[in-house]
């Protein structure tokens, strides 16, 4: 019999409403989700890690529960592990997890968009197929997972893209790598290369910028004058900048500040063939980092657990190919 371990961390997966505080609260415990599943041959283990909103938890609680996660995994007698989470940051919890386990066994996310008191409520459906996906043969090897709606997706690629709908989440640029129908799994590819960046400590002070038309440099200069180690600029396409937000990048990196740019649209690599001044190549020149085909979001924890494991300049760069 397959063993899977589903740890908890709250969110609306695990809220009921409360009259006495006039909303929905995490609620559920293990035992509340293992009397709705249905028997399906799998030894199901129940540990709680939180009982929080994913707006609550922070990247530091994330890299704990990657080292609970990983002292899971290397027991012999477990073949995957579910967490569930809240929908607003489960991205990048799981993507955190992607970049530190190492682990061919599946590691799988999932949460839900109504709580357990809602009539549409999808938490049941969506734990339970996680569960099929942690504890299946095919879905080794594939890193951190999250499933939600019957679909399968890479935790690299996932974005929460509705704030109500139940099909809230999807790949942008790539698509799901598959399906669950009929109880079952049906892959149609793989996630592209995975990286591994073994960290036991990640870097707090990062800060996420976003460029929006006319923005000045107030903010970045605020980063930089609060003596951050990282910034991630999420810029316009394929990785553009006001050109009077230039100096002030040249000015951080010279303070050996990490700069990291992602870009704002939602799919795609970053490059440009522009040659005026602000575009791809200028940035590229004054020695910014990229975060091809990650969000804001995801580029900031990937240089927070880059910047907690690098041990030089090199080795960073290596983690950030241009």
């Amino acid at each position: 019999m397959k063993r899977v371990v589903v740890i908890t961390t709250g969110g609306t997966i695990a809220m009921k409403r409360s009259p006495m505080v006039g909303g929905a609260v995490p609620s559920l415990k293990g035992e509340d989700f293992l009397i709705l599943l249905p028997r399906e041959g799998v030894d199901l283990v129940f540990e709680e890690f939180s009982n929080l909103p994913s707006s609550h938890l922070t990247p530091v609680n994330g890299l704990e529960l990657a080292h609970r996660v990983e002292s899971i995994l290397l027991m012999p007698d477990m073949d995957g592990v579910v967490i569930t989470h809240g929908t607003d940051t489960l991205e990048e919890t799981a993507y955190l997890l992607d970049l530190t386990l190492k682990s061919s066994k599946p590691v799988v996310f999932t949460g839900s968009m109504r709580t357990a008191t809602n009539v549409g409520y999808d938490g049941i459906v969506n734990l339970a197929n996680a569960i099929r996906v942690a504890s299946s043969a095919e879905a080794r090897d594939l890193g951190v997972l999250v499933v939600f709606d019957e679909e399968i997706h890479a935790s690299s690629a996932v974005q929460k893209v509705h704030t109500q709908a139940q099909h809230a989440f999807l790949s942008p640029g790539s698509g799901p790598l598959g399906r669950i129908d009929g109880g079952r799994l049906w892959l149609t590819h793989h996630p592209a290369q995975r990286q591994h960046i073994p960290c036991a400590r990640l870097e707090e002070m990062v800060d996420l910028i976003r460029v929006v038309q006319g923005a000045d440099d107030r903010l970045l200069q605020h980063s930089i004058d609060d003596g951050v180690a990282g910034i991630v600029i999420e810029g316009l396409g394929g990785g553009r900048v006001p050109p009077w937000w230039l100096p002030t990048i040249a000015a951080a990196i010279e303070r050996r500040v990490a700069v990291v740019l992602a870009s704002r649209c939602s799919a795609g690599s970053l490059g440009d063939e522009y040659g005026y001044v602000g575009a791809f190549h200028d940035l590229r020149r004054l020695g910014v980092l990229m975060a091809h085909n990650l969000t804001g979001s995801k580029a900031r924890i990937k240089l927070m657990v880059a910047l907690g494991a690098a041990r030089h300049d090199g080795e960073l760069r290596g983690w950030f190919p241009a």
